[in-house]
C-alpha cells in the first residue's frame, strides 16, 4: 500500500520501548563490578552491573558482556575472568574501565593494586569481594554474550561498602 509506513511506525515504537526500558532500569540499583581478563601479555576489562550469582552448588556466576566492548574477545580467549565488586572507595577505577579516560588494555590497571588469582585473572585488591571464574559456557543473546563462570578463587575485604549505580549516580550500600 503506497504511503504505508508501518516499518517507520514499528521502529518508532521500538525506540520508545527501548527508551522507556532504559529509564525504568535506571531505578534499579546495580552493584558496580569490573570484569577483567588476562592471557599472555594481554589484559583488559570493563565496568558492569549486569552480573549475578547463578547457583551455589557448584558456585557459579553469570556476567553479561556487550560484544562490542574491547574486552569481550579477550575474555573468551582467556577462558576465564575476574569479577571484582568495587567498594565505595574504588569509584576512581570506573573511569579506567568505562572508556571515559581513553585508557585501553593493560593501561587500565595502572592506578590501582591488582593481583592475579590462581588462573591468572586480575582481581582488584581493594574490592569488596572478588571472584575468579573459569568459563563453563556462553550464550549469545541480543547485543551481549552471557558468560557462565564456575567460581574458583574468592576474596573479601572486611568492612568495605559496595559501590552501587542508581539513576545515573554512584551510591553506597549500607545497612538500613
Amino acid at each position: 500500500m503506497a504511503g504505508d509506513d508501518t516499518t517507520g511506525s514499528a521502529q518508532a515504537a521500538d525506540a520508545a520501548q527501548r527508551a522507556a526500558f532504559l529509564e525504568q532500569m535506571r531505578q534499579v540499583p546495580g552493584a558496580v563490578a569490573v570484569i577483567s581478563a588476562a592471557t599472555g601479555e594481554e589484559a583488559g576489562g570493563l565496568v558492569a552491573t549486569a552480573w549475578s550469582s547463578l547457583c551455589a552448588d557448584p558456585p557459579m556466576l553469570l556476567a553479561c558482556v556487550n560484544r562490542t566492548t574491547s574486552a569481550h574477545d579477550l575474555i573468551l580467549r582467556a577462558g576465564a575472568f575476574g569479577l571484582s565488586l568495587l567498594s565505595a572507595d574504588d569509584q576512581h577505577v570506573v573511569g579506567h574501565f568505562s572508556g571515559k579516560n581513553a585508557l585501553t588494555g593493560k593501561d587500565r590497571f595502572v592506578e590501582a593494586l591488582w593481583s592475579a588469582g590462581p588462573e591468572g585473572q586480575p582481581l582488584l585488591d581493594s574490592a569488596t569481594v572478588s571472584f575468579e571464574c573459569t568459563i563453563e559456557t556462553t550464550h549469545s543473546h541480543g547485543t551481549h554474550t552471557i558468560l557462565i563462570g564456575r567460581v574458583g578463587e574468592m576474596r573479601r575485604k572486611a568492612g568495605a561498602s559496595a559501590l552501587l549505580y542508581l539513576d545515573g549516580k554512584y551510591a553506597m550500600a549500607g545497612p538500613v
